[in-house]
Formats: C-alpha cells, sequence, structure tokens
C-alpha cells in the first residue's frame, strides 16, 4: 500500500512541477520599434498555388481587432517582404497567433495574411474576416 502511495505521490508531484512552454521564439523589431515574437519562417509548397514563404508569430492583438491586427501585420510585411523576394517567391503568407490564458492553460486563436505578387506589385489577398 504504501507504495501505491508514494508512486501516486511522484506522479501528482511531477504533473504539478511540469507546465507548459510556449515555442521557441525570435524577436523581430518593426520600423515603428514594436517587437514581435516569430515562432517561425518556413517555405511551404501549395498544391494547388505553389511555393510559399509562410512566417509565424505571436501578437498581443486579439483577433477581434481585425484594424489593428491588419495595420501590425502590414508593418511586419514591410520587413518580411525582402526575404520573400530574396527567396524568389511570389507569395507569402503571415499568420498572427493570439494567446490567452494564465501561465498553465492557454489558449490561441491565429489568422492568416496571404500576400501576392502579380504584374510586378505585391498586394495582400482580400479576407472575407472583416
Amino acid at each position: 500500500m504504501s507504495i501505491r502511495l508514494a508512486l501516486i505521490l511522484i506522479v501528482l508531484t511531477a504533473s504539478v512541477s511540469c507546465k507548459y512552454e510556449l515555442p521557441p521564439y525570435k524577436p523581430l523589431k518593426l520600423p515603428s520599434g514594436k517587437e514581435i515574437k516569430v515562432t517561425s519562417v518556413i517555405r511551404m509548397n501549395f498544391p494547388n498555388s505553389g511555393p510559399a514563404m509562410v512566417m509565424n508569430y505571436q501578437t498581443e492583438i486579439s483577433m477581434n481587432d481585425m484594424t489593428a491586427l491588419r495595420n501590425e501585420v502590414q508593418e511586419v510585411w514591410s520587413v518580411f517582404q525582402t526575404d520573400v523576394e530574396n527567396a524568389h517567391l511570389d507569395a507569402a503568407v503571415i499568420r498572427a497567433t493570439h494567446l490567452e490564458g494564465s501561465s498553465l492553460v492557454k489558449s490561441g486563436q491565429g489568422y492568416g495574411f496571404v500576400f501576392v505578387k502579380r504584374d510586378g506589385q505585391w498586394g495582400l489577398l482580400e479576407d472575407t474576416k472583416k
């Protein structure tokens, strides 16, 4: 019986002492001086549209404030565009994720913005979430 109790205590102690860690990030300073947390930048091949560079980052802006989020993404794009062009790509995705919750339990919402180069000009594809 005491071995069973010891095992239960060990499991409980281990589960209480474990905490969720966010993925590692690279800080990126924007022209405004604001700093964002870039969690990944990868090249992806999409079957219907071809390759694109995809940046994932964490934002402090809620997905409910699309005007502020679009403004931030435009600023992120002003920095990220050079990387996409240096990779000789004509498409990019910037995916913003907003996390909420306590240090142990977090939930997140995200939204992706697609930039495409047509006739030598970059543009943000229209999205349906206004």
